[in-house]
C-alpha cells in the first residue's frame, strides 16, 4: 500500500513508456483457426424481440426466443471444441448488439429489410469481414446475423444477449451451457407432471373401487330375496358352484 499521493505519482513516473509504434502484438487466434464450413455441427436461431404489455414491469418488455431472462433455463448447449452457427433474428426497427461471453465468433452473413438509401447508417452497419473474430456484433434493424461460434475449452453456464443495458437487464439475454450437463431435480420443473400424476392415480384408484362395489351389490342381489333373506333355490345354486 501507498502512505501518500507522492509515492503513487513517484512509481507512476518512474515506468518506462514504450511508443506504440515499437510495441509489439501477439495476436490472440492465427488465421489458420477460421472455422470452415465442415466444421459446423450444428445450427440455431436467436430471436431478439420486444413486448408492448402496459399491465406488466418492465415495460417494454425484452426477449431472447420469446422468453424473458431466466437464470434457472438452459436456451442454448454447446461442447467444448465444436463450431456451431448461429442466426441472429432482429424483429425490431432498433438495432441490438449480439453479445457471446467467454467465446469467439466470425460473421458470415448481414442483412436488412430496410432500405439503405432511406437509412444510409446500415452501410456501415452491414459492413464486415468474414474472417475477423469478434464477441460482439451489431444485428441490424428489421434484420439478421448469421455467425459461426467457435467453443473452446471453456465449460459451464455462461450467456448471451443484447449488449444494450437497457435491454438486457429487462429480459433480452439467455443461458447457455457448454459441456455435459449435471441432472439436477428442482421441484418446480416438475408440479405440474407431479400433479397430473398423482391426479390420474387418484381417478384411477375411484373408478376401480366403484367397480368393486357395483359388482359386489350385483352378486349380493343374486342371492337375496325380496325380504333380504337369503333363498333357498339361491343357496343351492351357489353351492353348486
Amino acid at each position: 500500500s501507498f502512505s501518500s499521493p507522492a509515492e503513487v505519482t513517484t512509481m507512476v513516473a518512474s515506468i518506462d513508456h514504450v511508443p506504440i509504434a515499437e510495441m509489439e502484438f501477439t495476436p490472440g487466434y492465427q488465421e489458420s483457426e477460421s472455422i470452415q464450413p465442415e466444421d459446423i455441427v450444428g445450427s440455431e436461431t436467436i430471436i431478439f424481440s420486444m413486448g408492448a404489455n402496459f399491465d406488466q414491469v418492465p415495460f417494454p418488455q425484452y426477449y431472447v426466443n420469446g422468453h424473458p431472462f431466466d437464470p434457472n433455463e438452459i436456451r442454448f448447449h454447446a461442447h467444448p471444441g465444436e463450431a456451431r452457427e448461429y442466426t441472429l433474428i432482429n424483429a425490431n426497427h432498433n438495432a441490438h448488439p449480439f453479445h457471446i461471453h467467454v467465446n469467439r465468433f466470425q460473421v458470415k452473413e448481414m442483412g436488412s429489410e430496410l432500405s439503405r438509401d432511406k437509412y444510409p447508417v446500415l452501410k456501415s452497419v452491414l459492413d464486415f469481414h468474414p474472417d475477423v473474430w469478434r464477441d460482439t456484433v451489431m444485428v441490424p434493424p428489421n434484420g439478421r446475423t448469421r455467425i459461426w461460434v467457435q467453443f473452446k475449452n471453456y465449460t459451464g453456464k455462461t450467456v448471451v444477449h443484447c449488449h444494450f443495458l437497457a435491454h438486457e437487464d429487462t429480459g433480452m439475454m439467455a443461458t447457455l451451457f457448454i459441456g455435459d450437463m449435471d441432472w439436477v431435480f428442482r421441484l418446480d420443473d416438475h408440479v405440474q407432471w407431479m400433479v397430473g400424476m398423482f391426479g390420474g392415480i387418484l381417478v384411477s384408484s375411484v373408478f376401480m373401487m366403484l367397480i368393486y362395489f357395483v359388482r359386489r351389490k350385483k352378486r349380493n342381489d343374486v342371492y337375496v330375496d325380496a325380504d333380504g333373506a337369503y333363498s333357498v333355490v339361491s343357496m343351492n345354486e351357489l353351492k353348486s358352484k
